[in-house]
């Protein structure tokens, strides 16, 4: 049973950290951060939980929403274990078979 937690938790966090990473990438690879004068930058998925942007000036406004960043862990962390379980429990009929 624990070594089932400790591999939900570390996947768990392993997907947060890839989901978050890829909404990175796509913010910098976007066309609106080629524009001249406007940068941003977005970090998180299904909601957002950091903003980066600048307006005509060499210092970034940013902020973090924590009850968003959350959300999301929250969310990864029961999608994760979602499939975790029903991996298991499919793999556990399959032995009985």
């Amino acid at each position: 049973m624990g070594k089932k937690l400790i591999i939900t938790l570390i996947l768990s966090i392993l997907t947060f950290l890839s989901t978050s990473f890829l909404t990175v990438i796509s913010h910098l690879t976007s066309p609106v951060n080629k524009t001249v004068g406007y940068k941003s930058l977005e970090i998180g998925f299904p909601f957002k939980y950091y903003e980066e942007f600048m307006i005509d000036c060499p210092n970034p406004n940013y902020g973090w929403n924590l009850n968003n960043l959350i959300i999301d862990i929250i969310l990864t962390l029961i999608i994760v274990s979602g499939i975790m379980y029903f991996i298991n429990k499919k793999n556990v009929l399959q032995h009985r078979v």
